[in-house]
């Protein structure tokens, strides 16, 4: 079934919405046992929207990757204020017209350039920046599907992560071009995913490319060694 890309920005809870590849779910009882806590603070998890878990008829289940995804250890910022300050620990610039809003965006550029927050905050703060949606794509579209104007590289797929991740696809897309996109390489929902979608309509830097704030940003979002210490990596780059 070609994913309903409407219907899943929709239930994003904060804007965002997390999908990790699904090995061996569990029901909600497993998943609360599994982190040593109450069933209704794991319900309150599963419904957040923070571990990708999803419905099978009336039941919820939560793939296993869920638990060594990255935890919030700080509440996140409004998807616009965190898109703003991503571009600014990239530019320099906080382009934010509330001069309140814009200090206290200043006021965390400052503490992540001077490496004052470490990468598990820093992605707490911007966690909600845009939906992300989790989706598959024939092996032999992906080289097309990256060539893609459309598709903004980002995360893995971006060379700046020096990953050389060529067997996945990530990106920025607009909300105006996600529906064609998906229909034109026929992308369906995947528990099992080689393309992640950031739907956002975001600003380029100067070089046509993804701001390093993102970037480092979609990185976190993987539960990876090898994304996070890449991630880890540009961060401290950022620094003065």
């Amino acid at each position: 079934m070609r994913v309903a890309i409407s219907r899943a920005i929709g239930q994003a809870t904060h804007g965002y919405r997390y999908c990790y590849p699904c090995v061996m779910p569990y029901g909600v009882a497993e998943y609360a046992a599994k982190l040593g806590v109450s069933r209704a603070a794991a319900y309150k998890r599963v419904r957040s929207g923070a571990v990708g878990a999803y419905r099978v008829g009336s039941q919820w289940v939560v793939p296993e990757q869920a638990l060594a995804a990255p935890r919030p250890s700080a509440r996140p910022m409004s998807a616009a204020n965190a898109q703003i300050l991503l571009a600014a620990i990239s530019s320099g610039r906080v382009a934010a017209s509330d001069p309140v809003v814009r200090r206290r965006i200043a006021e965390k550029v400052g503490l992540v350039r001077a490496g004052d927050v470490d990468a598990q905050r820093f992605w707490s703060w911007v966690r909600a920046r845009s939906p992300r949606l989790a989706l598959s794509a024939s092996a032999a579209d992906l080289h097309d599907l990256l060539g893609d104007a459309r598709l903004v590289r980002s995360g893995v797929a971006d060379p700046r992560a020096g990953l050389a991740a060529s067997a996945v696809a990530e990106g920025y897309v607009s909300h105006a071009d996600v529906d064609p996109l998906v229909k034109d390489y026929l992308l369906v929902e995947s528990d099992r995913p080689n393309v992640w979608v950031h739907v956002a309509d975001i600003a380029l830097d100067d070089e046509g490319h993804v701001p390093i704030g993102f970037v480092i940003a979609d990185l976190l979002d993987h539960s990876g060694a090898r994304e996070r210490g890449q991630a880890e990596q540009l961060l401290k780059e950022l620094r003065r």
